[in-house]
């Protein structure tokens, strides 16, 4: 029991120290405050454990470690789904690309948004036929479009103006698609095969909506930012349950 407490007390600090620093270096939103929230608990409970030993503490400190277990369950469960997803259409060969947009600093693409187009990039260097769909609106703080921004930063890595085509009306993923497939179909026709690139914690969830829409696609997964990840994983979690809960996957 006291290697269990230990365990609390190590995972609980390194989760709340994580939102603590996370705070600094990336915009605020869910997937910061999420491992805190998380942490807290722990840390409380490793903090507390001896005065834990009897009567309704008792049973509030086995509640709580069983609701964590099973928590860890399920987030391993979920954590295997992203995983088999990531990369299963890397090897495809698409006529037409989708690039799902992300937030843009002004006129700047952000970390993990460039992530995605030098996915793109590598692909589109080695599918010379592929044409090229950026897609994203503009939101608050953005001084052009997502799309607007992410041509830029193709055309400036070499990619021919003529084979990027902008969406620049979506505010979410399933618009995202369905946007961009009306682009793609009345450019190559319906029948055109389409892939999509995303960060790879996104590819599982990104697909299922591309498919709850009738839309056959397939995910190329760019890499995350590395001191975002937990954050990041933590975050699609509640999202994936979100939008199942929803009906949007």
């Amino acid at each position: 029991m006291k290697l269990l407490r230990i365990l609390c007390l190590i995972v609980g600090a390194f989760l709340v120290l994580d939102t603590l620093i996370v705070c600094f270096l990336s915009n605020y939103n869910l997937g910061v405050i999420l491992p805190a929230i998380l942490g807290l608990p722990l840390l409380l409970l490793g903090l507390f454990w001896p005065h834990m030993d009897a009567g309704f503490w008792l049973f509030l400190r086995r509640f709580i470690l069983v609701c964590y277990g099973l928590g860890c369950l399920f987030l391993l469960f979920l954590g295997s789904l992203m995983l088999r997803a990531m990369d299963r259409g890397e090897h495809g060969d698409y006529d037409a690309l989708i690039v799902l947009g992300a937030a843009v600093h002004g006129e700047k693409v952000t970390w993990v948004l460039s992530n995605r187009l030098d996915t793109a990039y590598d692909y589109a260097v080695e599918h010379p036929k592929t044409l090229l769909v950026v897609s994203g609106g503009q939101g608050d703080g953005e001084s052009v479009t997502e799309a607007s921004a992410m041509a830029g930063y193709l055309i400036r890595r070499g990619i021919a103006p003529d084979r990027i085509l902008q969406e620049d009306r979506a505010t979410s993923t399933a618009e995202n698609f369905a946007f961009s497939k009306r682009i793609i179909d009345e450019r190559l026709g319906q029948d055109a095969s389409i892939g999509f690139v995303t960060t790879r914690f996104h590819v599982y969830r990104a697909g299922r909506v591309a498919q709850k829409a009738g839309i056959a696609a397939r995910g190329l997964g760019a890499p995350d930012v590395w001191y975002l990840a937990i954050n990041n994983f933590l975050r699609e979690c509640v999202g994936i349950c979100w939008y199942t809960v929803k009906g949007w996957i």
